[in-house]
């Protein structure tokens, strides 16, 4: 594994980290990273970087030779940078998903701070890092991620939900031998499969695409019962609009902020050695999302 931590002496300053993706431009990383680098008086600066389709294994050439430290990735990379990392931790190497790369002497090692980030900030919110019955909504990166924290945190039940099936069903194959005391089912995203889910569940998480699209009509609303709670990783200023419902019906919502937030502060200790508390980020990002 390459070694996370402060560079080693004799490399070039100032040092880069970076957030890649596509689209990037709306990303609170820069404002949170550069805040917390300003605070410490590090010689370090973020960067927002909107890769292309099909560039983006040309653009970690550059990482590779150039003075970053490493950085972040989104929509839609995550899987080709677990991909094209030198080495990975377990999480990224059972979700085949990375969000976060370290770059120390040509390589790369991928890490995923998702899931521990999302317990994090489920812990900052009172809500606990143990959840015995889960929905999950969607089976992407970010997904998986969350799947295998909850996994390791003793989550006994996962029902993982999303577009196409199979691919729910796929990624409950890959982990389930990881955790055999961890039952999980699948399914699709249609209302009855939802209203179905939402019964008896501890904690519902909304991971899909659906999210960054606004509103998300036909969602099941009522059938959300108000002993549940319910966190969406997407984040706006005030809150997504189905966290605004949800809260409106009495049932404890939270938006993505605080998961970004806490994500970004597990990151930054794989770069630097610091640890910073994620309510610093938090603060940031929310400075950053008022109008």
């Amino acid at each position: 594994m390459i070694p996370a931590g402060p560079p080693p002496p004799g490399t070039r300053t100032p040092f880069l980290l970076f957030v890649a993706g596509h689209p990037v431009a709306h990303s609170l990383s820069p404002a949170m990273h550069n805040g917390v680098i300003d605070r410490l008086g590090l010689p370090l600066y973020y960067i927002p970087v909107d890769i292309p389709p099909g560039r983006f294994g040309a653009y970690l050439r550059v990482v590779r030779s150039a003075n970053f430290l490493g950085g972040n990735v989104t929509v839609p990379f995550k899987e080709e940078a677990a991909r094209l990392s030198d080495t990975r931790s377990e999480a990224v190497s059972v979700c085949g998903a990375a969000n976060t790369l370290v770059a120390r002497h040509g390589k790369l090692h991928a890490e995923n701070t998702d899931g521990d980030g999302f317990l994090d900030a489920l812990e900052g919110c009172g809500w606990g890092r143990r959840h015995r019955n889960v929905v999950l909504l969607g089976a992407g990166g970010a997904a998986r991620g969350i799947a295998f924290a909850l996994g390791r945190a003793g989550t006994r039940r996962i029902v993982l939900l999303n577009r196409h099936a199979r691919r729910a069903e796929e990624v409950a194959r890959i982990l389930s031998p990881r955790f055999p005391s961890l039952s999980f089912a699948t399914g699709n995203l249609r209302q009855g499969t939802l209203r179905e889910a939402f019964r008896g569940a501890d904690l519902i998480v909304q991971c899909t695409s659906l999210g960054l699209q606004g509103e998300w009509k036909n969602f099941p609303l009522k059938d959300v019962e108000k002993s549940s709670r319910f966190a969406d990783i997407v984040y706006r200023a005030g809150g997504t609009p189905l966290v605004r419902r949800l809260r409106a019906r009495g049932v404890p919502a939270v938006d993505g902020l605080p998961m970004l937030a806490h994500q970004a502060a597990r990151s930054f200790a794989l770069w630097t050695g610091e640890k910073i508390p994620g309510e610093v980020f938090l603060a940031f990002a929310r400075k950053a999302l008022k109008p």
